[in-house]
């Protein structure tokens, strides 16, 4: 429970319709100082005091990425709580809110657009292996089995690029955190994600050989067409199972061929080996070959 002065600070900064608009803006994900005066129509200058009030009074969290500075809810702790039961009063349908989603979808669209321009992996996106109906499908099928519901927990993807595999399996956790080394990445990948309405998404720049996490802090832990193309891919699971949670899962995903062509040995026997090697059982290892796409899939425990 808060304090009486804590909670009069917060209902205070609340008192004001713009800065409720702001919540219910960024119950939905991050954004930055410009992207929410574009959304609002209003001035930056403007925006960020009112942002400032509210990050003062615990409502939001302010994070910098580079040169960028990016705001969201705080939903920890009494604060965040409070602040979500009056979010939990405001009607989804009424007309301000509405605009607001719209342009906010809008402003998305177009960040994701303007870094795809800069970033040539983004641009190969359109032709993912996600994009594949049959091998999402098949996937998840293999990770969630037929009549077994499972959640992922806390869910940490190493090397996120786009997102297109938080947005496959992001609605099987309970909270995620995608994180790349490439700023540009990530920028894409909140756009993607955020926009597919997974606001339970979080991103964090950081180097997979240096998890900026403290140990046990995940559930599940993936690396998506990642190791095959890392200098070090046995020090990078190494540091994974650090942050991994006892009983805690590893999945790993690798085109077949390319995993072939990184290495001097079959790409279930490479695979297993680095699984092993960081202190990984494996439990589950799938060929998976829809059309041109040839996939493996390694499922391990901590």
């Amino acid at each position: 429970m808060l304090h009486l002065e804590q909670s009069t600070e917060l209902l205070r900064a609340l008192a004001e319709p713009t800065r409720c608009r702001l919540l219910a803006l960024l119950k939905d994900g991050e954004l930055t100082v410009g992207e929410i005066a574009e959304v609002l129509g209003q001035s930056q200058p403007r925006i960020s005091r009112h942002l400032k009030l509210l990050t003062d009074a615990a409502a939001l969290e302010r994070f910098r990425e580079e040169q960028r500075i990016y705001y969201r809810l705080n939903a920890l702790g009494d604060a965040g709580q409070l602040v979500s039961t009056i979010l939990s009063q405001i009607r989804i349908d009424d007309p301000v809110v509405q605009q607001d989603h719209t342009q906010r979808a809008r402003v998305l669209d177009k960040r994701a657009r303007h870094a795809a321009a800069q970033w040539d992996d983004v641009r190969r996106s359109a032709e993912s292996t996600y994009n594949n109906e049959d091998v999402v499908a098949s996937m998840l099928k293999i990770l969630f089995p037929a009549k077994q519901t499972q959640s992922l927990g806390e869910l940490l993807d190493v090397g996120t690029g786009s997102g297109s595999l938080l947005r496959m399996l992001g609605g099987h956790a309970t909270h995620a955190i995608g994180l790349d080394i490439s700023t540009q990445a990530l920028r894409v990948a909140r756009a993607k994600v955020h926009g597919a309405g997974l606001n339970h998404c979080e991103f964090k720049r950081g180097d997979m050989y240096q998890l900026p996490f403290a140990a046990n802090s995940f559930d599940t832990i993936t690396f998506d067409h990642v190791l095959s193309a890392a200098d070090r891919p046995a020090v990078a699971l190494r540091e994974a199972v650090r942050v991994l949670r006892n009983d805690g899962k590893v999945i790993v995903i690798e085109n077949s061929k390319r995993l072939n062509e990184a290495t001097d040995d079959k790409p279930q026997i490479v695979l297993r080996r680095w699984l092993e090697r960081a202190g990984i059982q494996c439990e589950k290892m799938k060929m998976l070959q829809v059309g041109k796409i040839h996939l493996l899939l390694g499922v391990g425990t901590r």
